[in-house]
């Protein structure tokens, strides 16, 4: 999916205003923690700036004094890097709509190394939305090859994997969970109750032409709560296989 630069900053001016107005609902219910960080960790700031397809780790000058600011004057902040920091990131155009190279071409999923923290057995697996400007969800076969085929890679490399298993906001989407089997379901571990700054958490506030999602944008700003709670979950790849053939690739 490509855009041009004016379409683009039209994209990122949206999600710095968003950006601005999280950060303020969030420190109403927060009053002890910075602004420097709310902006920082809870918000979409660092994606915003990102320079590939991942959240930015080193901040730009600009918006380092942007927090700086933020801290002494939230509203002066503000007002004074509004258009600033839209335009600052806009200048990523080119590569921040390019494909994740860790995704194969076409896939929408991938799966992980072994995770120390994890048993041996369990298979971590990863999403990007490589439909765009479509949603993966839309294309039920398509995704449900997909996992066929990262079941399929993992095993291969892996002999020990056997286990299907994630952590994401989409697993309290219902639309997410109907491809999984009952295993999966029993298995959801409870939602966390906190934001951290990357996907995972915030992904729900991208639409799939990697614009603001306005309806769950409106949600946060309206209580301050994340519309869809983060979870972890996991299922054998026997039980995940035989459901998705029986449901979606007969």
């Amino acid at each position: 999916m490509e855009f041009t630069q004016d379409e683009y900053l039209a994209i990122c001016r949206e999600m710095f205003d968003f950006v601005l107005k999280s950060a303020a609902r969030y420190k109403t219910d927060h009053e002890t923690e910075s602004y420097s960080d709310i902006l920082k960790k809870r918000t979409l700031l660092s994606y915003l700036m990102r320079t590939g397809c991942y959240e930015c780790t080193e901040f730009p000058l600009e918006v380092e004094d942007f927090l700086k600011l933020a801290d002494e004057d939230f509203e002066l902040a503000s007002r004074k890097y509004h258009d600033i920091i839209p335009e600052l990131a806009s200048c990523n155009f080119q590569t921040v709509c390019q494909w994740n190279p860790e995704y194969a071409p076409g896939m929408s999923l991938r799966w992980s190394e072994p995770h120390p923290d994890l048993p041996e057995n369990h298979c971590i697996f990863h999403m990007w939305n490589g439909r765009r400007p479509d949603s993966f969800l839309n294309d039920k076969r398509y995704f449900a090859e997909c996992f066929i085929k990262i079941m399929e890679e993992a095993k291969k490399k892996y002999p020990a994997y056997d286990t299907l298993r994630t952590f994401s906001w989409l697993l309290s989407e219902p639309r997410f969970q109907e491809f999984f089997p009952q295993e999966w379901l029993d298995n959801m571990e409870e939602p966390v109750n906190f934001i951290a700054p990357n996907l995972g958490f915030l992904g729900q506030f991208l639409n799939s032409r990697m614009g603001l999602n306005r309806r769950t944008a409106a949600q946060f700003l309206s209580n301050g709560k994340l519309p869809y709670l983060p979870r972890a979950s996991y299922c054998s790849f026997d039980s995940m296989k035989k459901h998705l053939e029986e449901k979606f690739l007969k």
